[in-house]
């Protein structure tokens, strides 16, 4: 049986860019996770456009210049931690802090117990580390938690479990936290067998106007073809 190429998503900027317009013709409003939190979450008329920067931090240029150009913030949560980008090079940081100064939020993209589980370290001495880091750099309240190794090694419950000790760093929320799910619709990319939305399109839940979180990888989204950025 031959299934049609033309029912699968087209994770282009163009694609990225369509589904922006649409809820902003929808009356949509557009909010870091920050400033979400400091709304106290509201149900309906809100976009949260969140990126985690895993690979190729060169392609999540194309996602702020973009988001520029709309008039929308989003919200970046970066890894200290990992072999696939140097947080601190010049590029990267340079990135990171413009955007910032746009009003961008940045946040952590923490992998603490996969971390600290490979090198015997204890995961809140990494995180701890981590969050130093970034402080220095930028003035961060939140943290996501990532994971590398077929989902050996998840920080999240670990984040949950120890949340009043990571608090006392200044951080005050976590991507997955309760008053994140419970008011909106996350919407967020994976493979089932190949690359999708997991539950939800954007263009399909814009019309209820239930508030949205939206999480990309910036890895997967291109402007004519996905091996464009071949380094």
């Amino acid at each position: 049986m031959t299934v049609s190429l033309k029912s699968n998503n087209n994770f282009s900027l163009k694609y990225y860019k369509s589904f922006i317009e649409k809820a902003k013709d929808h009356g949509y409003k557009f909010a870091t996770l920050k400033d979400f939190l400091k709304l106290g979450c509201p149900r309906d008329g809100y976009v949260i456009l969140r990126h985690d920067l895993d690979l190729k931090p060169q392609t999540l240029q194309k996602m702020i210049f973009l988001e520029k150009e709309l008039e929308v913030k989003s919200t970046i949560f970066a890894r200290v931690t990992g072999n696939e980008y140097n947080l601190l090079s010049y590029p990267v940081l340079n990135m990171l802090t413009n955007a910032f100064h746009d009003g961008f939020e940045i946040g952590l993209h923490t992998s603490c117990v996969e971390f600290g589980e490979i090198n015997n370290l204890d995961p809140f001495n990494v995180l701890s580390l981590e969050v130093s880091i970034m402080k220095n750099l930028f003035p961060i309240t939140g943290i996501a938690p990532h994971r590398d190794i077929n989902y050996a090694y998840n920080s999240l419950p670990y984040i949950e479990k120890n949340w009043n000790k990571i608090k006392a760093m200044g951080i005050e929320y976590h991507a997955y936290q309760p008053d994140l799910s419970a008011n909106s619709v996350y919407i967020n990319e994976g493979f089932n067998p190949h690359l999708c939305w997991r539950n939800h399109a954007p263009e399909d839940v814009i019309p209820t106007g239930q508030t949205m979180y939206i999480l990309t990888h910036n890895h997967w989204w291109y402007d004519n073809h996905p091996f464009e950025e071949w380094r």
